[in-house]
């Protein structure tokens, strides 16, 4: 069902956060009293899921009626959850990592009047009332352009603008939920990056170079498919593009693909990481599974969604490299003083948490460690071993806040190691890791 345009004033948003973080607040204590009063360990433990699945409830509810960054924010939290969430929880809050309420087409119809002129079904006709996908910041309708199909992707009313607005409110409720950790963590990093990163995504001119860019970057790779931008109907707040059909990959894995064709993809997907890294420093860093269409009588991925293309400078990938070496040194001295110069933990960590740091580096090398060739991706004893080094890591630190430069990085990978989990792969690896230890970096 369509809503109406998200909240844009200031003080509307304002409350609807803080209304939010109540609403939660208030589950917490009433879990508390029930704790006190219970006596039965197994009522407990049901108590507590059920208000931990609520709590999500509630945080997705108004996270999707809110859109804009403090969704966005939103889904990073589902990513990162894992650790601290039960999978009933997790499963509420993934609804807002792929779509959301589209909005009323009323709405769209004043974005589109306001950046291309009233005029513009003229131009781009057909529009199709119904989006054909909606997401946290805006949606895409269908049409058609010079006689071709097209998607035109609407900016929801008021974004740009509500973006620090958003995360400074969040920041606040954040590091006040922080300081009753004990932790003297500063995320002040962590969200002047996901400020920088949002403030692109919300100007879809940025997008539309973007995908000029990849489309250059990908000329002579056939099985890579990336939409061809229109200048002339696109501005800050609408992109037009050429339509291109495919199916979703994880509607395409369903379909029972065979082990060949699902290795394709696979590869393909390292393939194209190890360009956009290690090659270009420029890479597309949403997992989102719905920006890989598959074409498979044609073996092809079509690639959607540039908002979020971030570069990455020689200086910092080859400290990326360099890093990648040490882990495969097996030197853990070395590991802890490769990060700490690195940035990724902070030199005021103690003893545990400097060992579980290397723990975690040396548990996410294991996939690419010779005796674990090939790699099963949905080993489940690596997969439980990793989440639990994880969590200990985060839960010892007390200093270090999340590697700015690596979140979104990180984000990136985590979500193809999903991917390759679902398509069900067990891939020798060794070629990925001497390609990566190996990569002669260069100029972005």
């Amino acid at each position: 069902m369509a809503k109406d345009g998200p909240k844009t004033g200031i003080l509307g948003r304002s409350s609807k956060i803080f209304n939010m973080a109540a609403k939660v607040a208030g589950h917490e204590v009433r879990h508390s009293v029930k704790r006190t009063l219970s006596r039965s360990v197994d009522a407990l433990a049901s108590e507590s899921l059920k208000t931990k699945i609520k709590q999500a409830q509630i945080i997705t509810e108004n996270l999707g009626q809110l859109k804009g960054a403090v969704m966005k924010a939103g889904q990073l939290l589902s990513i990162d959850a894992a650790d601290y969430l039960p999978p009933e929880a997790l499963e509420v809050l993934g609804k807002l990592q792929s779509s959301a309420d589209p909005v009323d087409f009323s709405t769209i119809r004043g974005v589109l009047d306001a950046e291309l002129g009233e005029d513009w079904p003229t131009t781009l006709e057909d529009l199709a009332k119904t989006p054909v996908a909606s997401a946290s910041i805006g949606q895409v309708h269908r049409a058609t352009y010079k006689e071709s199909p097209v998607a035109v992707k609407v900016q929801y009313p008021g974004i740009d603008t509500s973006i620090e607005s958003d995360l400074k409110m969040l920041q606040r409720l954040s590091q006040s939920w922080m300081s009753l950790t004990g932790k003297r963590i500063d995320l002040a990093g962590l969200f002047e990056e996901m400020k920088d990163v949002l403030l692109q995504e919300a100007d879809y001119r940025i997008e539309l170079k973007h995908l000029e860019r990849y489309r250059g970057l990908l000329a002579a790779e056939h099985r890579f498919v990336v939409p061809a931008p229109f200048p002339e109907v696109s501005r800050q707040r609408v992109l037009t593009m050429s339509w291109e059909g495919g199916v979703a990959l994880y509607d395409w894995i369903r379909s029972g693909p065979s082990y060949a064709d699902r290795e394709w993809v696979g590869r393909s997907i390292l393939d194209l990481y190890c360009l956009e890294f290690f090659e270009w420093g420029f890479v597309q860093t949403d997992p989102n599974p719905s920006n890989f269409l598959i074409r498979p009588e044609q073996r092809q991925l079509v690639l959607l969604d540039l908002g979020a293309a971030l570069e990455y400078d020689k200086t910092f990938r080859e400290q990326y490299v360099n890093l990648l070496a040490v882990l495969g040194t097996g030197d853990r001295q070395a590991i802890v003083d490769t990060g700490i110069e690195f940035e990724l933990i902070d030199e005021r960590e103690g003893e545990e948490a400097r060992a579980l740091f290397a723990d975690l580096l040396v548990s996410a090398m294991t996939p690419f460690m010779p005796h674990r060739q090939p790699f099963v991706f949905r080993d489940t004893d690596y997969s439980k071993r990793a989440r639990q080094i994880g969590h200990d890591f985060a839960q010892s630190l007390r200093y270090s806040p999340p590697p700015r430069k690596l979140i979104f990085l990180h984000r990136k990978l985590g979500g193809i190691f999903n991917m390759l989990k679902r398509l069900d792969l067990q891939l020798d690896l060794l070629p990925y890791w001497n390609k990566m230890v190996g990569a002669q970096i260069n100029a972005a």
